[in-house]
């Protein structure tokens, strides 16, 4: 009995020790902190700000006037970095998004010469049965100007059961749950609370993903539930692009007051932890405006240990 209560004392204490650290380093090493930022908390401040201007542009009605303060603290920010040399890509971003915000106002001041822009042209090409992988992962945009083109229920079914079928998980336990909304009311309900898509057109479906807390056994797999949803998420965004449904993944980093209110909307068992949000739509036969959304060289990312 003794060992029994020793053993379950351990787990319960090895499971806060876990917390613990986890809050202390993400306190102490994240942008939460009040102090001063590092160069690598200044960069992703930076992409963040610029995928916003990035974001703006991709809508189908931006607004007139839009980023005066994104734009003041992406310069205070692209100042703040004090060794220039290392953060070439950063400050690429930064005068693509200066150069687009200023075009767009009619302002002549800060004109970078850069042949990067905030914005892309995208035309979806239709894909079928022969298209080979690295069209359909290479061609994947986040879309924010769907088409009045009705979602097929059929393709949506298959591109879910395509993800399922191809996504990893920690010793095969497939601990995930997607749910489908199609009540307009509900949906105006739930993208009120992500407050994330305002701007985005002719929405038709959210899809939310999700991972079941119960098929994890203890402190050293409290983060898999998120590893495994996001592997099952990349999977299904690329399984609805290949079955020709346009998706704009809708992220879900909230408060536990926004997390319980749509778990209440949707009767959502607190043992489910919700992912992401997706929302979906279809793919028109004209260009639309996507982000650029451009990429770190691979320098940037890749450590090789000999």
């Amino acid at each position: 009995m003794i060992k029994k209560l020793l053993s379950i004392f351990n787990r319960y204490f090895l499971f806060f020790k876990d917390v613990y650290f986890d809050t202390f380093y993400y306190f102490r090493y994240s942008t939460l902190r009040a102090r001063k930022k590092n160069n690598e908390n200044l960069s992703a401040r930076i992409l963040a700000h610029v995928h916003s201007i990035e974001r703006a542009f991709s809508l189908k009605n931006t607004r007139k006037v839009f980023g005066k303060d994104l734009v003041n603290n992406l310069k205070q920010l692209i100042a703040d970095i004090d060794c220039k040399d290392r953060y070439e890509f950063e400050t690429r971003v930064y005068k693509s998004a200066i150069n687009g915000h200023n075009m767009h106002h009619g302002l002549l001041e800060d004109f970078y010469h850069t042949n990067w822009a905030p914005i892309k042209r995208y035309k979806h090409l239709f894909f079928n049965r022969k298209s080979s992988y690295i069209e359909v992962v290479k061609s994947r945009r986040s879309i924010r100007n769907f088409s009045k083109k009705r979602v097929m229920e059929t393709s949506l079914l298959q591109a879910i059961a395509l993800a399922k079928d191809t996504s990893p998980s920690v010793c095969n336990r497939q601990a995930w749950k997607v749910f489908i909304l199609k009540n307009r009311k509900i949906i105006e309900q739930v993208l009120e609370i992500q407050n994330g898509n305002s701007g985005i057109e002719n929405i038709q479906n959210i899809i939310i993903v999700c991972s079941t807390i119960t098929s994890f056994f203890d402190s050293s797999e409290r983060n898999q539930p998120y590893i495994d949803g996001g592997i099952f998420l990349m999977s299904l965004l690329n399984s609805l692009h290949y079955k020709n449904i346009a998706s704009c993944p809708l992220n879900w980093s909230v408060n536990k007051s926004k997390d319980f209110a749509l778990k209440r909307i949707l009767n959502i068992d607190n043992s489910i932890i919700i992912v992401s949000l997706i929302a979906i739509g279809g793919y028109g036969k004209d260009q639309v405006n996507v982000a650029s959304s451009y990429r770190k060289p691979l320098k940037k990312i890749l450590n090789i240990i000999h």
